[in-house]
């Protein structure tokens, strides 16, 4: 069972402490103190790493859920003193006991508070930066919408250690970002690449940007060598480690530069086609229900050495167009192949009864020369 240091605090706050009760303030000040004192003790104690760690995120989290009900209470200014006080057992906690300090905790609303205020400076330079600095208005819309979520949502959103940790940092590292500079876009987004901003927004920035990019539109090899060339300097970027913007995603260089290789994948295969030489569809001079009756007659001989009708379709489709259609699709040789009528056939018939009265005459010239003699002697009759 984990002990709870702040109990006795817990009970004065509730029971007895006022601005006007000093006994009650004396006291309060004298527990206080006791919790660095034992937290000391812990920390050099025989306990196993495991309960240290248990034993100091069950206290923040004590401390975030007593700091939390003081300034939901009716009257939040009278707990100023002991809030101050609680906020310093957190400033301790993470300062010396950083190894236990559960930053996945929700922070309560006076730490929230304390953060925004400390920077709302920075971030009013930085906010006027971003709109008169040239910077992209997609970019500058991702970071002003984050800005005002933190800023503008204390007590009515719940945000992590991390999540504030994660905003300050940001916040003074883009205050050494000069919006004037006629390269601060590029600075500013590699300085956000490699403090690893997964913010699903800024990524649907970046593939835009080079979707937009003069050399994606160009032609399909300078495409290709754009995009590798993204993608080394995505792989070559410095990448902190502990910060992220959301640790439930995959960082924004691993996301990135995911996307990027299936983009040179597709660009690779786009330009592999555009090597490939054309063939020219050979033109016939028939229909293509007439096509189709040829290749039913042919398929139902046994002279194409495979049953696989689709595959026929298809080839024939890729390599022949008819009198009328430039481009014939395999769905229409396959209508036509089932729907063949007399008319149809009609026409095949005498096409290919001139084929062989032109084998005949060209292969079998006597067979020819008595037919023709034949047919002269019945029709003179």
């Amino acid at each position: 069972m984990l002990k709870n240091e702040l109990q006795d605090i817990e009970k004065i706050l509730i029971e007895s402490y006022s601005d006007s009760n000093t006994t009650a303030q004396t006291d309060l000040k004298i527990r206080f103190g006791q919790i660095y004192q034992a937290w000391e003790e812990v920390l050099f104690s025989n306990m196993p790493e495991s309960s240290l760690v248990r034993y100091f995120h069950y206290h923040i989290e004590i401390i975030s859920n007593i700091s939390s009900r003081l300034s939901l209470s009716p009257n939040p200014e009278r707990y100023l003193g002991p809030q101050k006080e609680l906020l310093a057992l957190i400033d301790h906690l993470r300062k010396y006991c950083f190894k236990y300090f559960n930053e996945d905790a929700v922070a309560p609303v006076m730490y929230h508070q304390r953060l925004v205020s400390r920077l709302s400076e920075n971030i009013s330079a930085i906010q006027e930066r971003l709109e008169s600095g040239g910077i992209d208005p997609a970019l500058t819309a991702c970071l002003s919408r984050w800005f005002y979520l933190v800023s503008e949502h204390i007590g009515t959103k719940g945000f992590s250690f991390r999540s504030l940790h994660y905003f300050g940092y940001i916040i003074n590292q883009l205050s050494e970002v000069d919006g004037l500079l006629t390269d601060a876009e590029t600075s500013l987004v590699l300085l956000l690449v490699s403090s690893n901003f997964n913010h699903l927004s800024f990524l649907v920035y970046l593939q835009d940007s080079i979707r937009n990019s003069a050399e994606y539109l160009g032609d399909k090899a300078e495409r290709l060598d754009y995009l590798i060339y993204q993608k080394a300097l995505m792989m070559s970027s410095p990448e902190v480690k502990n910060w992220v913007y959301d640790p439930a995603w995959p960082s924004i260089k691993t996301m990135i530069t995911e996307w990027l290789q299936e983009e040179i994948m597709m660009a690779e295969k786009s330009l592999e086609n555009k090597d490939q030489v054309a063939v020219p569809k050979i033109p016939l001079d028939t229909s293509v229900a007439h096509l189709s009756c040829l290749i039913r007659l042919l398929y139902e001989e046994s002279v194409f050495a495979t049953q696989n009708l689709q595959f026929i379709f298809k080839s024939i489709a890729g390599h022949y167009q008819s009198k009328r259609q430039a481009v014939i699709s395999p769905g229409s040789l396959s209508k036509e192949f089932y729907s063949i009528d007399q008319h149809t056939a009609a026409r095949v018939r005498d096409l290919l009864q001139r084929m062989v009265q032109r084998i005949n005459r060209n292969f079998f010239p006597v067979v020819f020369a008595v037919n023709a003699i034949t047919l002269s002697y019945l029709s003179s009759r």
